[in-house]
């Protein structure tokens, strides 16, 4: 997975079109898929049994109804919050980002989230092939005309492993200090880089 795509221009009813923001593409609430409510639960099973997500834990529980995970291509992880409820009658919303692995201490760093779209349903197709796309939770999206792309980056810096044992290695200041500059630090903080714009109908 070394791109990500995310929406720039698309169609909502009614022929509008409509530019996305660069600032939006680090809004998770900016984009959501829609399931049938009545195949969550079979869809969650899917996910867990043949695609190797499990429950995603810890996290910041955000109301949603499951949540679950899966390593893509370390360190990156996919993170999947599936809501029962949505302004559509019968279907189900589903958010989703990649973010560093939940097994180092910079997955508290929000600066590594990216909400994604294309990535979950590519995990769902198998039993739910329609791409039901919403905008800003209650426009649905009829086409989506182009693209941005995105290079992902890894930290910069050293990952460091949150478990007892690895921290145990690390003084109580020296954990601080880096969290510190890692926090500060803009270059280590950039996950992605804007390389191209591509067409996707």
């Amino acid at each position: 997975m070394a791109y990500l795509l995310f929406p720039k221009n698309i169609t909502l009813s009614h022929n509008l079109s409509l530019d996305i923001s660069k600032e939006k593409v680090k809004d998770e609430e900016a984009f959501v898929l829609l399931i049938p409510q009545n195949m969550v639960t079979k869809i969650v099973d899917h996910l867990k049994f043949n695609h190797k997500f499990s429950n995603a834990v810890p996290s910041f529980n955000r109301g949603e109804d499951y949540g679950i995970s899966r390593m893509l291509i370390p360190p990156w992880e996919l993170h999947i919050r599936i809501y029962n409820e949505s302004y559509f009658s019968g279907f189900a919303k589903v958010n989703a980002h990649i973010e560093i692995a939940r097994r180092y201490l910079q997955h508290l760093n929000f600066k590594y989230v990216q909400p994604v779209i294309y990535e979950p349903f590519k995990y769902y197709k198998e039993l739910f092939s329609e791409f039901l796309l919403v905008y800003e939770s209650k426009y649905m999206v009829d086409n989506v005309n182009e693209n941005y792309w995105f290079k992902v980056i890894s930290p910069e810096s050293n990952l460091i492993p949150w478990h007892p044992s690895s921290l145990f290695s690390y003084t109580i200041n020296g954990i601080a200090k880096k969290v510190k500059n890692m926090m500060n630090n803009d270059d280590t903080g950039k996950m992605l880089e804007n390389v191209a714009y591509s067409a996707k109908k």
